[in-house]
């Protein structure tokens, strides 16, 4: 890592004319080599070891052993029966989950940006609430809400119909309310810089609403594309929501497929590496896609020096009304109904002595949960940000770190938590077990995303603010203390708390290599599910989001009390 220092120009230089500055360049020397080392063995050990072991077992089932003997036997295997099955449902989920998340992504980008909806700012809110929201907690929520004690025993006929959350239809659903979000802020960009000329050309030459809305929806194609592709490929990705409401139905993923072929008896770790393949090579076609639109892209510009932005359109009241009711409703199915299902059943007619006393085994899991965030959230950070700079910098290493960064969010969190299964469960790398090998995953897993968070703060600063530095006597230390880091506070904080978040919500890491006896949050709440142990898993549910968002109202608090005014300032801007 201090090799990446030293090429952000974090490390204090010195003056080689002189017999201290030859010493000192000498030091610097011998530092940036061990520096080198020590980058190169966290990203082997983080990434390379492990991956590369586990994929290419797919072809070398004993690789790991010394046994280079190749085959095909796990790859014939993939593409027969269970796995096959598992992957069809894969494809045909994704490829539904983005049919309809694309719709209502476009249509709440449309109601913020393009009309005069009153209280359109709460649209956002409500998109960054459901993003946030984890994917298994409304899950469990529909769970509970289908469940013979939950809200609606009362009434049979509604509980009857509930029962169709429990399977397919449920995973649909909850994907396409979590991946609504990412095609919401890749649509209302585009929305929002719409240009006021293309709608008067159009009324010019007497084109009809039919034709002025295709020549709108053309110039969103490259937004729509990427929309579509990410909404398919995080449904794809997706482990958490298939293993709470596509265990009990018997209706199973890709992924499903490879926690199977790792967590069963016997392990079948080549299995799963055939199977994680083929699930990639789903992808593929996504990532044509949006490469191929994105290649026409230049096509549809419309921002530029005499730019205008469109007017927003004005809804007639009962438009108003209208848009508002469905919105309202959107909110209670997406957000409310489960929250409520869930409080329901957390506090049924026992006394608060029963329920106290249920409460240590929660309140276990969710510290260690939190424990392990904060520890592994601290030194995502400190690799992000290093990733982050050489990236925004131009350079040979920014370009292969950023496709490496690409590939590592387009690889399914399954994938990488079995390889660290594999790999470090072997008698020279005996880790599996203990909170060291678990804390890793969440960096590896963690790291991807932090770095993108922090790009484009760090692309921001600009080499004048160093030059200046240096020209009035700082040194490369001194810059980064007193220029670089108060400008990157906020950037830095706000990525040190949705990595906590991220990973005190992970589920397929935990869930394959948390220690016995130790369940993390969402282990445990899969584990009372599994056991029908209902009550306790709401109250989990319950008691989990209440801590972890009152930990992030006290951070953020800390934040805005401790933090200097100056710096809080300056990251802001």
């Amino acid at each position: 890592m201090i090799a990446l220092l030293q090429a952000m120009n974090w490390l204090p230089g010195a003056d080689a004319s002189t017999a201290a500055g030859r010493r000192a360049a000498g030091l610097r020397h011998w530092v940036s080599r061990l520096g080198l080392l020590l980058a190169a063995a966290v990203f082997i050990a983080l990434w390379a070891y492990p991956l590369l072991g586990f994929l290419l077992s797919a072809w070398v089932p004993h690789l790991l052993q010394g046994d280079l003997r190749p085959t095909l036997a796990p790859l014939r295997h993939a593409v027969q029966g269970y796995e096959l099955h598992a992957l069809f449902n894969s494809l045909w989920v994704a490829l539904t989950v983005g049919t309809l998340a694309l719709p209502f992504g476009l249509w709440l980008a449309w109601l913020r940006e393009r009309t005069d909806l009153h209280g359109r700012g709460w649209i956002e809110a409500g998109v960054w609430l459901l993003l946030i929201f984890p994917d298994f907690f409304l899950a469990s929520g529909w769970m509970l809400l289908a469940a013979p004690i939950g809200p609606l025993a009362a009434w049979p006929a509604a509980l009857h119909a509930a029962q169709w959350l429990l399977g397919p239809v449920g995973i649909v659903i909850t994907l396409a309310l979590k991946v609504v979000p990412y095609v919401f802020l890749v649509a209302q960009g585009s929305l929002r810089h719409t240009s006021a000329a293309q709608q008067e050309a159009a009324r010019v030459h007497g084109l009809s609403r039919l034709w002025r809305l295709r020549l709108g929806l053309n110039a969103l194609l490259p937004a729509l594309a990427a929309g579509f592709a990410i909404a398919y490929a995080e449904s794809l990705r997706n482990f958490a929501v298939v293993a709470t409401l596509g265990a009990s139905s018997g209706f199973t993923m890709g992924t499903y497929a490879i926690y199977q072929a790792v967590n069963g008896m016997p392990l079948n770790f080549p299995l799963a590496a055939a199977t994680s393949w083929l699930l990639l090579g789903l992808v593929i076609p996504a990532l044509i896609l949006q490469h191929r639109v994105g290649q026409r892209a230049s096509q549809h510009q419309t921002l530029g020096a005499k730019h205008r932005p469109a007017a927003r359109v004005r809804l007639r009241a009962s438009h108003q009304l209208l848009h508002g009711v469905l919105l309202i409703a959107l909110g209670l199915f997406a957000l409310a109904l489960p929250t409520f299902a869930a409080l329901g059943v957390a506090w049924p007619k026992a006394g608060w002595m029963q329920i106290a006393a249920s409460l240590p085994p929660l309140l276990a899991a969710i510290g260690y949960s939190l424990q392990l965030a904060l520890v592994a959230a601290s030194l995502t950070v400190g690799i992000a940000l290093p990733i982050a700079w050489l990236i925004a910098r131009p350079g040979r290493v920014g370009r292969l770190l950023d496709v490496a960064l690409l590939a590592m969010m387009a690889l399914p969190l399954i994938v990488l938590a079995a390889a660290y299964l594999q790999a470090y469960n072997q008698p020279y790398a005996p880790l599996y077990g203990g909170s060291l090998l678990l804390g890793m995953a969440y960096v590896a897993l963690a790291v991807p995303a932090t770095s993108r968070v922090l790009m484009g703060p760090v692309a921001q600063l600009h080499r004048s603010l160093a030059d200046a530095a240096r020209v009035h006597g700082l040194s490369r230390w001194q810059t980064l203390r007193h220029i670089h880091l108060p400008l990157l506070s906020g950037a830095l904080f706000y990525g040190w708390l949705l990595a906590v978040l991220s990973i005190a919500f992970e589920l397929p890491a935990s869930e394959l290599l948390y220690p016995a006896g130790h369940p993390p949050l969402a282990v445990a709440l899969l584990q009372y599910a599994g056991g029908f142990q209902l009550h306790q898993q709401a109250r989990l549910q319950v008691l989990g989001m209440a801590v972890l968002l009152a930990f992030a109202l006290l951070a953020r608090w800390v934040y805005q009390r401790f933090t200097p005014v100056a710096w809080r300032q300056l990251g802001a801007h």
